[in-house]
């Protein structure tokens, strides 16, 4: 259990926990899709927080490897 001293601070939406996982040609893409909006999520609070900043940072990073995974995959 998290104490509220270790707490996570709230996200600013929702993320997406779960797919279709229809064994067709767009489930890969699915996946890559759902996990690029879950980049979308982003750490609140003290956004001077250096580790906050860090794990937002994070995000973007992520977003930019996996729009180009989609764009390889919808291009083929």
């Amino acid at each position: 259990m998290i104490s509220k001293k270790n707490k996570l601070p709230d996200l600013t939406q929702e993320p997406i926990r779960s797919i279709s996982a229809v064994p067709d040609e767009e489930y890969p893409i699915r996946i890559l899709k759902a996990y690029r909006e879950n980049c979308n999520c982003r750490w609140g609070g003290d956004l001077d927080n250096p580790l906050i900043k860090a794990m937002n940072e994070d995000c973007d990073k992520r977003a930019e490897i996996l729009d180009k995974a989609i764009r390889t995959l919808e291009e083929s």
